[in-house]
């Protein structure tokens, strides 16, 4: 073997170790649901953009409160007059004898004229702003409910994912076997047939349940290779993913609620901040109080930038101002009494909702009883089924009973797993809702 040639198959297997080392980098591997939660957490965009949210809620708290302190503003300017204009002044100003109604042309002023100035304004009485910032608190805390919401809903959509996934690899495991089993039928009706001991009927009907198992077993490979690429879609990752769980390692450690609602939190919130924007809209109705203070000096020259014979015209005054709204054409009156049924709404809301929602955790109670008896109940009967689809299995090979007697007790075993994912499924299904329903949100913010 030449140089060159070991040369290249070094760099080859070198390309392939690196290839296959990076390709294992990039996969991400959950052992748990728990661990798809931390990933969500952190990655998916629903859950981002609710953080997002919070931020922006937070920076408006501030700027809202920044309307109830002082402010203060300094300025400068430079004028240049380059046309004094002239004013008309009575001529009995300079000579007591002149003619009534003579006047002498005079101009005033400076060309060049420096200011600066500083301005202070104060509304220490404005209602209006008081409320405003309240209700930009509430909203604070309300953007912090909508994570949770979030997050609630994110989990929701991840575990429908995610156990579907478990479940249909519950179900590869078992399609496949049934596979061999019909796979192993058809061999021996196949046998049967070529020493003329089975009609072709009978030959057809084997091979029709071989190629309908083969057909149930590639559909259930397609749709967890979607279900693992909707996944991606949803945790925002294209980085392959990979499962290592089963549903039945799925336990709850009990059954109770000790978490509110988020859907509660957020219309009590929603009660809150229209009790607020009732109190903006009666504020319209309030005097407010401002206090003003200026100071601004002058310099006025004939020279550019020379100020050694410059005029210094300081001026200085400090006001108080009170508004009083006396009539606005009950403009006012019909924004508060808008309001008033506005925050009726939201009270009827919050009282629906908790309705529902307790409807809700009741039937969550009653599908995860009933669906874990009916688990243990299915599964019983396929474990029967298997057994009597091994009897018949011997049957049939030792020539004691007809196929279509074997393929009978065999579609029985079939609807008989079937009927198990059925219930393993509805069960999970009743479990994640449960355990996701009892996250405390608040404290995995």
């Amino acid at each position: 073997m030449n140089r060159n040639l070991i040369l290249f198959l070094v760099t080859l297997s070198t390309t392939f170790i690196f290839g296959q080392r990076n390709e294992t980098d990039a996969q991400i591997q959950f052992l748990s649901f728990q661990d798809v939660l931390k990933y969500a957490d952190e990655h998916a965009i629903q859950i981002q953009s609710a953080v997002i949210g919070e931020q922006i809620a937070s920076a408006n708290k501030k700027d809202a409160k920044s309307y109830l302190y002082p402010s203060v503003n300094a300025s400068a300017g430079y004028n240049n007059n380059l046309t004094l204009q002239p004013t008309l002044v009575p001529e009995q100003f300079f000579n007591p004898n002149a003619t009534e109604g003579s006047f002498r042309e005079l101009t005033f002023g400076q060309q060049h004229v420096y200011s600066t100035g500083i301005q202070a304004q104060w509304d220490i009485l404005n209602f209006q702003k008081i409320f405003a910032s309240e209700t930009t608190g509430i909203v604070t805390e309300q953007s912090e409910i909508n994570t949770q919401k979030s997050k609630f809903n994110t989990y929701n959509l991840l575990a429908s994912t995610y156990y579907s996934i478990l479940l249909t690899q519950e179900a590869i495991v078992i399609y496949e076997e049934n596979l061999k089993v019909s796979d192993t039928i058809y061999n021996s009706t196949n046998e049967k047939f070529q020493k003329g001991i089975v009609s072709e009927d009978a030959l057809n009907s084997a091979n029709i349940k071989q190629l309908q198992n083969r057909n149930t077993l590639q559909q259930a490979l397609s749709n967890r290779i979607r279900f693992y690429t909707q996944l991606q879609s949803q945790l925002n990752t294209n980085q392959q993913i990979t499962i290592s769980d089963t549903p039945q390692n799925f336990r709850l450690t009990s059954t109770n609620f000790e978490t509110i609602h988020p859907e509660i939190t957020w219309q009590e919130m929603e009660v809150d901040k229209q009790k607020s924007l009732l109190k903006e809209k009666k504020a319209l109705l309030l005097p407010n109080l401002s206090l003003n203070y200026q100071y601004n000096t002058s310099w006025a020259t004939d020279v550019f930038t020379d100020f050694s014979n410059a005029n210094e015209l300081p001026q200085q005054y400090i006001g108080a101002k009170l508004n009083i709204p006396i009539f606005s054409g009950f403009s006012s009156q019909s924004k508060i009494k808008k309001s008033k049924l506005e925050l009726q709404q939201q009270e009827l809301q919050l009282e629906n909702t908790k309705l529902v929602t307790q409807n809700e955790d009741d039937l969550l109670l009653l599908d995860v009883n009933q669906f874990e008896e009916e688990l243990a109940e299915n599964t019983k009967i396929m474990v029967l089924r298997q057994k009597n689809d091994v009897h018949a299995e011997n049957k049939y090979n030792s020539g004691i009973t007809s196929l279509n007697e074997r393929l009978d007790s065999y579609e029985d075993l079939l609807n008989a797993q079937n009927t198990y994912l059925q219930s393993l499924a509805s069960y999970t299904l009743a479990k994640y809702k449960l355990y996701i329903r009892q996250i405390d949100l608040k404290s995995n913010n």
